[in-house]
């Protein structure tokens, strides 16, 4: 099978993560050519997810839709990139019913639109106005700092910030203290080594 897909889509980019999980990378323009050769042909019947990768750093996002085959015996993810601006790529609905709350999903926390899905509209995040949550470029902590307060009266209010900067610091001094407590046996030896020396 692996040779068939590297044949006909042109790519390299198989990658046998386990013997029970592949993953494949594909052109946006392949992918559902490739997604239905996997269902029809390989019995790859079931969508568990369609996930995203935000890669701010290369402008795109990566794509991967997760199947499994009927025996449950293999997974293949076919990974594909689309561009963050405008961000968009064709509704897998028509072939998965379950694509439809995927999607729905992936539109609310990146933007992305997906051509063909006929139900777009709010899961879970209700007047959204902002930046798509999990893009990278959502600041979560100045979001939260510009538009909630701490609730008036509870002993537990804190600064984000401080209590931040304060959690860094004490994870800081564990990594120190720990560094240092496994030198320690290290420069007693050496130092129950020179005592002796000099006897």
């Amino acid at each position: 099978m692996n040779t068939l897909i590297r044949n006909r889509f042109g790519t390299d980019e198989i990658e046998v993560k386990r013997n029970d999980l592949s993953k494949v990378t594909v052109t946006k323009y392949r992918l559902f050519e490739l997604i239905h050769l996997l269902v029809e042909q390989y019995g790859y019947t079931t969508l568990n997810a369609i996930t995203c990768t935000d890669w701010i750093e290369e402008g795109h996002f990566a794509m991967t839709y997760i199947l499994t085959i009927k025996d449950r015996k293999h997974t293949f993810m076919v990974q594909t990139m689309i561009g963050r601006e405008e961000a968009q790529i064709d509704s897998l609905t028509t072939l998965f019913k379950q694509a439809e709350i995927m999607e729905r999903d992936l539109h609310e926390m990146y933007g992305i639109d997906f051509p063909g899905n006929g139900n777009l509209v709010e899961l879970s995040l209700e007047n959204w106005v902002h930046t798509p949550p999990l893009r990278r470029e959502f600041d979560t902590l100045a979001f939260v700092n510009e538009l909630h307060d701490f609730r008036e009266g509870r002993d537990d209010n804190m600064d984000v910030k401080a209590e931040m900067k304060r959690l860094r610091a004490l994870k800081k001094a564990a990594k120190e203290a720990a560094a240092k407590k496994e030198a320690s046996p290290a420069e007693e030896k050496e130092a129950q080594q020179e005592s002796d020396d000099g006897k």
